[in-house]
């Protein structure tokens, strides 16, 4: 966690099932008018799963080009960090990287259970694309596994979260078939995979900043990415909140909760200058974190300045791409 005081941590990992991905978004449910849109991770394909209460929007249009935008911009980071960090991952997955929308994913769609293909709206690597796919192109079958078969949760919801869950379980390869509709043709197209870190994530709409993981997913706020600005900040906040991920931060150990918070607040610097961006602006985001009031000095973790000093004496030193992660040249 970026910074919530040890009571809310335990609250929300409480909350939190890493076995159901629905569970990440029951939140949203029962909040009047909302938005609740699936897209990527887990698997192999980038899916992220979004939860958005969005009253101003003027129409479902307007409310859709909002979420694929916060999706959007995310995906894009995230794939950068999750190829970045593969060396340091205990696994490794195959994705295409396409970014996927579908109607089940939003209220309207549901209620009036209307036919749903999931369609592209974007790409996280236009190299890793391919060329193959386009904006628009609506999904049939992958592998000749219809998408109605890799819609269906074993709870019982129909979202295109759960196409990974399924891919997840294919045979890793380095591309994966897909039939595709195109301007009302059926089109058989290659789309070539990258291997990167497993994991979901999620964007989930709220005015507080905040950010959090479990053993295999990452969330944070729309509140937050507004907050920060820069995708650099926003390539810390992921690379911290993965950190927890790659090594279990959940479980017990041997490090001690503030232990393992200044761990992933280095792994988060280190994995974004790996990745490209700019690892000084961790130190940006912990002041923007800050000024939010996200929680505070709280128990789980080290004065905001202790933490930007160690960040900072860090990156004193190049990082080492190409070797794993090693506390050991950062600090406690």
């Amino acid at each position: 966690m970026i910074g919530l005081p040890i009571e809310v941590l335990i609250r929300i990992l409480r909350s939190i099932n890493s076995n159901s991905i629905g569970s990440l978004n029951h939140s949203c449910n029962e909040k009047g008018e909302y938005v609740k849109f699936g897209l990527f991770r887990v698997g192999m394909v980038f899916l992220f799963s979004f939860c958005l209460i969005m009253p101003g929007a003027s129409s479902g249009a307007d409310r859709r080009e909002r979420v694929e935008a916060y999706l959007l911009r995310v995906a894009r980071i995230d794939w950068r960090i999750r190829r970045a960090a593969l060396k340091d991952c205990p696994v490794s997955a195959m994705r295409p990287a396409f970014v996927l929308d579908a109607r089940s994913a939003y209220r309207a769609g549901k209620e009036a259970r209307l036919p749903d293909l999931p369609w592209v709206i974007g790409f996280t690597d236009m190299a890793a694309a391919g060329g193959a796919l386009v904006p628009g192109d609506e999904i049939r079958a992958i592998e000749r596994v219809p998408v109605s078969q890799l819609m269906q949760g074993a709870d019982g919801q129909v979202l295109p979260e759960h196409i990974l869950a399924h891919i997840d379980r294919m045979m890793p390869q380095a591309s994966y078939q897909l039939e595709v509709q195109r301007a009302g043709h059926v089109h058989l197209v290659d789309v070539p995979a990258r291997a990167l870190c497993p994991g979901l994530t999620i964007v989930k709409q709220g005015r507080r900043g905040d950010a959090f993981s479990d053993l295999h997913n990452v969330a944070i706020t729309t509140g937050l990415l507004d907050g920060l600005g820069s995708d650099d900040a926003v390539a810390f906040i992921i690379g911290h909140e993965l950190a927890h991920t790659i090594f279990a931060d959940s479980r017990k150990g041997p490090l001690s909760r503030r232990d393992k918070e200044s761990r992933a607040d280095l792994y988060g610097a280190h994995i974004a200058a790996c990745a490209g961006f700019d690892p000084a602006k961790a130190i940006e985001a912990l002041a923007v974190v800050r000024s939010m009031n996200i929680g505070g000095l709280s128990l789980t973790h080290r004065p905001y300045k202790v933490r930007q000093q160690a960040i900072a004496r860090y990156l004193s030193v190049r990082p080492d791409c190409q070797a794993a992660f090693a506390l050991s040249r950062g600090e406690k």
